[in-house]
């Protein structure tokens, strides 16, 4: 897990946050969803990373700990910017389960410091579920170097902007509003299209008996 950047990204979301008139208190009400799932896939990936085996059971394990991330955030999609979190996780679960491995371009593993040279790339054993990879296959995964000594992929990238907006939106309370009508709510205006127009409360008139009325009061007293 790229420990370094998720840092930076929490606190350049909880600068936003408070800027946007967000307050820590909003932060500590929040209850997310499922969020022992996040909290398991969040440990397993750690440990994976610290002290994670090699070969497939490695890739086993990254796959549990994305998967678990993934649905922590498909469970939590009207938190602000967690659609960015649920499709940098699957992205990065999809490569790894289809390519059973994510790839790490070589040239990267040398342009971020962790091999002095590309011969010493081929010596590398890397675990967690990584794999070495040059080529087309190699963009699929982590081939973005970091200076630090670190490469990511296309999928942390999203995870880490939507970690931004989540912990700005949380500052500030902020939901996306969901775009379609509950299946509850539409029922309940299907029949009311049934029972024909609404009964009318209080004093006044439909429109359409306003001439009625006008016509009347016009009409002269009875002698």
């Amino acid at each position: 897990m790229a420990l370094i950047p998720t840092l930076a990204a929490i606190l350049l979301g909880g600068w936003l946050g408070m800027r946007w008139g967000g307050s820590p208190e909003n932060a500590l009400a929040w209850r997310p969803t499922g969020w022992p799932l996040g909290l398991a896939g969040i440990t397993l990936m750690i440990l994976n990373d610290v002290i994670g085996p090699g070969g497939s059971l490695g890739v086993i394990l990254r796959l549990l700990a994305l998967g678990l991330v993934a649905a922590f955030a498909f469970l939590n999609i009207r938190t602000g910017g967690m659609i960015l979190v649920f499709a940098g996780f699957a992205w990065n679960f999809l490569i790894t389960l289809f390519l059973w491995g994510m790839p790490v371009s070589a040239s990267a593993l040398v342009s971020a410091g962790i091999a002095d040279n590309p011969e010493e790339v081929d010596a590398l054993t890397l675990t967690a579920g990584r794999r070495v990879a040059e080529g087309g296959s190699a963009f699929l995964g982590d081939f973005i170097p970091l200076p630090w000594g670190q490469v990511i992929s296309i999928g942390d990238i999203l995870w880490l902007t939507g970690l931004v907006l989540v912990t700005s939106s949380v500052l500030r309370r902020y939901e996306v509003r969901s775009s379609r009508m509950s299946p509850t709510a539409y029922n309940r205006a299907l029949s009311a299209l049934n029972r024909g127009p609404a009964p009318r409360k209080g004093p006044g008139l439909h429109p359409s008996r306003l001439s009625d009325r006008s016509s009347r009061d016009s009409r002269p007293p009875p002698s």
